[in-house]
């Protein structure tokens, strides 16, 4: 079975496939039928731009995937207006109320978020989510631990004049790392290579969530300590081999924002 199929009592040969193929490996039949050679097939990125595109809905991709209800036909797009102010408003969260986030919610974040771009489409991002605000605080103490050493010990790190605040804040009960979050998402990986689709997953999660009236903050202290205290990383127990991107951790505003702040002007170079 080919790796595409291409209906041919279905298409039109418009040649839109073929053209908007990112490694064009869609070829025009000389009736007119696209097709994908065989010796193309390693190339293909299994995108679905092909049928995505297609106006007579005459390609089908016969590789692994998993489709939500992917008719766009009654779909009402989103106007730029609602757009804009829905992601200017977007604010980053540090006090939660207490209360639990819900499973389905999670879930249907992480559904909307699985078609976030990835580069050549590898799609390689993986989602440890800990659901539970007590073990979200141990892993946050861990990180606080691993500060205490770089403390105590004469070792040089960029960021090391201000872990002596973040130590005492924890001594006085706070929690300057998840802030008493009740739910952290961690992107993970095979590789270092990730990162910059993980941070794109990560930040369509951000964006996302709010619709859902949660709010979240990226937990860079966390995964600073990640990469650097073995306790942490073996608490985090992700699968041999792969390596923590990044960390969001997520819950219910404590309180509601009425207004949007000011930003700087965006640097522009206009060519």
């Amino acid at each position: 079975m080919s790796l595409i199929y291409f209906d041919p009592e279905k298409c039109t040969a418009c040649g839109t496939c073929s053209e908007i193929c990112p490694v064009h490996v869609i070829i025009p039949g000389e009736d007119g039928v696209p097709s994908v050679p065989p010796e193309n097939e390693p190339f293909c990125v299994r995108c679905g731009h092909c049928e995505a595109v297609c106006p007579a809905n005459a390609i089908q991709g016969n590789y692994e995937t998993f489709s939500p209800e992917n008719n766009l036909a009654d779909t009402e797009q989103i106007s730029p207006e609602v757009l804009k102010k829905y992601t200017q408003s977007r604010r980053s969260i540090r006090a939660f109320k207490d209360k639990p986030v819900e499973r389905e919610k999670l879930e249907e974040i992480l559904e909307t978020v699985r078609f976030a771009p990835s580069g050549m489409n590898v799609q390689p991002v993986k989602w440890l989510v800990i659901n539970d605000a007590g073990k979200v605080k141990k892993l946050a103490d861990l990180a606080i631990d691993w500060m205490r050493l770089m403390v105590e010990k004469d070792i040089d790190h960029p960021l090391k004049q201000i872990f002596p605040g973040l130590v005492a804040r924890r001594d006085a009960g706070l929690d300057p790392i998840c802030y008493e979050a009740p739910c952290l998402v961690y992107a993970y990986a095979e590789n270092e290579y990730a990162y910059t689709d993980s941070i794109i997953a990560l930040s369509t999660v951000d964006l996302v969530a709010s619709s859902f009236g949660l709010g979240g903050c990226w937990a860079g202290l966390l995964q600073i300590a990640a990469r650097e205290y073995e306790p942490l990383k073996e608490a985090l127990d992700l699968p041999g081999g792969n390596v923590p991107q990044y960390a969001l951790i997520i819950g219910y505003p404590k309180y509601k924002f009425w207004r949007i702040p000011g930003r700087k002007q965006a640097d522009v170079i206009w060519r």
